[in-house]
């Protein structure tokens, strides 16, 4: 396979991204009824005076099981905070939210906060999962943001999930939208079937196999993405990291747009019809694996010792030649007829164009 480089050496001006991620716990939302816990802790440990626990008692404590659930409405919005632990998501075809979590002492109970009335078994349109943390008095003091604990749920397929963790790792699947946010901890996505906002200071994300509109954030983290598919027009994805490396694989949306300063940037898979493409990187390299029969217009840019490769035979345009056809670090240039527009910038990486 014959590949084209050019080189070119001049410098100019470009603005460094800057990345930052606050990832605190939210406040408890305000209740818009009177809390009701329609579910029942099982299997909980009995309250003690921490004077009065003996080994057997605290080791007994240490393996108890609460559980709540709640009838909920299809669409229902679920919120969780944890400081740590594993919090884990799936989308069922029951009408309820239903929590697990193996805890510390403490109790796990689901507070609704919005909803029709109508007696208890009305349906939940908005639940919160609370965990309790014992006091210095021994009393239970809920709060959505003070358990360290493994946590399990299991609600619509239509659900909104709204799930913050300070440490801990986060699993959702099978759910309508999901807006995840940890600090140090990895972030896994399956079938979400309208839209997801993620975002981590440390750890890697995978997404897979979803529908709709994506918008995912790492500080260093690998971002992994597979498998998307558009509602609709306006869908998109948007990748952002700093360090971090960013894997595109079979993207369907015709609006991506990845950003890394150092990270290595690489996408795989056939373009949308009238698809924009942007990729934007400081040091690192940027990839493109595309059909041998694809249809793209290509606008790219380096600087300093930056280059670019391609193995398909462009149409140039500008005042550059075929010899040289890069002019004030600009390649303009045309493969097939030109449905995909792609807009690559690099100040030092390479930025290649592959066949598959």
């Amino acid at each position: 396979m014959k590949v084209v480089s050019v080189r070119m050496r001049f410098r100019f001006s470009i603005t460094a991204l800057l990345l930052a991620a606050l990832l605190l716990c939210g406040t408890s939302a305000s209740a818009q009824q009177k809390p009701a816990d329609k579910g029942k802790d099982k299997g909980g440990a009995a309250v003690t005076g921490p004077d009065e626990m003996d080994e057997d008692q605290e080791a007994e404590e240490a393996q108890s099981v609460s559980e709540a659930a709640v009838v909920a409405a299809p669409d229902v919005n679920v919120t969780l905070s944890t400081t740590g632990g594993r919090i884990s998501v799936h989308g069922t075809d029951r009408k309820e939210v239903r929590a697990r979590a193996t805890m510390s002492g403490a109790k796990l109970k689901i507070r609704v906060t919005g909803g029709p009335e109508g007696g208890p078994e009305s349906a939940a349109a908005r639940v919160e999962i609370q965990l309790s943390e014992k006091t210095e008095g021994g009393e239970e003091n809920f709060e959505s943001c003070l358990a360290d604990n493994d946590v399990e749920l299991e609600v619509p397929r239509g659900a909104t999930v709204y799930l913050t963790t300070q440490n801990g790792d986060i699993e959702v699947s099978d759910v309508a939208e999901a807006h995840l946010e940890t600090n140090d901890g990895k972030i896994e996505a399956l079938r979400v079937s309208k839209a997801i906002d993620a975002a981590s200071l440390g750890g890697d994300m995978t997404l897979e196999d979803m529908s709709g509109r994506a918008s995912l954030t790492s500080l260093n983290g690998v971002i992994e993405v597979r498998g998307v598919r558009p509602l609709d027009g306006s869908d998109f994805l948007r990748v952002k990291t700093v360090s971090g490396d960013i894997v595109l694989n079979e993207i369907g949306p015709a609006r991506v747009e990845a950003n890394t300063i150092s990270g290595e940037m690489r996408l795989t898979g056939r373009l949308a019809r009238g698809g924009i493409y942007d990729f934007t990187t400081t040091t690192g390299d940027v990839t493109m694996l595309m059909p041998s029969d694809s249809s793209f217009k290509v606008n790219a840019r380096v600087s300093a010792h930056g280059e670019i490769e391609t193995e398909f035979p462009l149409q140039y345009k500008g005042p550059g030649t075929l010899a040289s056809p890069l002019q004030t670090g600009r390649l303009l240039g045309t493969y097939g007829s030109g449905d995909a527009t792609i807009n690559l910038i690099s100040f030092s990486g390479s930025l290649r164009l592959r066949k598959q």
